[in-house]
């Protein structure tokens, strides 16, 4: 308890601060001393103000340049978080849209739109379906296999991807149906934008009902799935390839994730 809340003091002198991240100057007007869930609820009336529904069709081609790799092989290809391998050569890539598709046999085929918020909880409404920070360019084919479960943790997986990304029981918390774990380098990136979601859509979240709600507008996830998804968010700190693709889809949609811009923001809100 003395612990969370040093954190949410930190938070608190570092976001009433001017010092705003690079590409992020005056898009945050926040009050002082704003915590918890008011300081979540203000965040979502910031990202719905300036948020354009570019439509979902758009999405293969920003992906082009808000998601070229000049982080990882420095090739310029799209960066897929279920098959880069950060440390290695990746065993394929994707860098023209006319690679995309809906249909595949097998890993490498093509790539397509991941939603880190399945799609099916909200029954693919706009602009949820086209929400540049929780779609993310994936192999079809892993994609696939990540279905609508859970993310979560796995010892024994029943199916691994190249890149190491696994899907297999869950061991993390109480909850023990299927769940996909993705590997290290990107487990922040996708609970940053998990946050993202839970903050931008919070009077709609709490009437939609999957494994990880509980059926909130202020928590949103449950307490295993929070558990996790703070536990990733520390482990795996901002990186440069997300500080790029947040300012690529400032440009392109209108808003921000702040928790990229903010880490300390997941820690005011969901920390204590």
């Amino acid at each position: 308890m003395f612990k969370s809340l040093i954190l949410i003091l930190l938070s608190v002198s570092v976001y009433s601060s001017t010092n705003s991240p690079s590409g992020a100057k005056g898009f945050y007007k926040i009050d002082k001393g704003l915590s918890g869930f008011e300081l979540k609820s203000k965040l979502k009336s910031i990202l719905k103000r300036g948020h354009r529904d570019r439509g979902y069709n758009a999405l293969i081609k920003v992906y082009i340049k808000s998601d070229a790799d000049l982080t990882y092989d420095g090739d310029g290809s799209i960066v897929d978080m279920y098959s880069e391998r950060p440390n290695y050569s990746d065993s394929y890539n994707y860098d023209s849209t006319h690679e995309s598709c809906g249909s595949y046999r097998r890993e490498s085929d093509c790539f397509n739109r991941e939603h880190i918020f399945p799609q099916s909880i909200f029954h693919k409404r706009s602009p949820m379906r086209s929400d540049f920070f929780h779609v993310y360019p994936s192999d079809g084919y892993v994609n696939g296999k990540r279905s609508n479960h859970p993310f979560g943790e796995v010892d024994r997986p029943r199916w691994t991807s190249s890149n190491g990304s696994k899907v297999g029981k869950n061991t993390f918390g109480g909850y023990r149906g299927t769940v996909f774990e993705p590997i290290d380098e990107f487990k922040g990136d996708i609970a940053r934008s998990l946050f993202y979601f839970a903050t931008r859509y919070e009077d709609q979240i709490y009437k939609w009902h999957h494994e990880m709600l509980n059926g909130t507008r202020d928590q949103v996830y449950k307490k295993w799935f929070v558990r996790l998804l703070l536990k990733w968010h520390r482990m795996d700190p901002v990186s440069e390839h997300e500080i790029r693709r947040n300012n690529a889809g400032h440009e392109y949609q209108g808003n921000r994730n702040p928790f990229i811009d903010h880490p300390e923001w997941v820690e005011a809100i969901w920390g204590n």
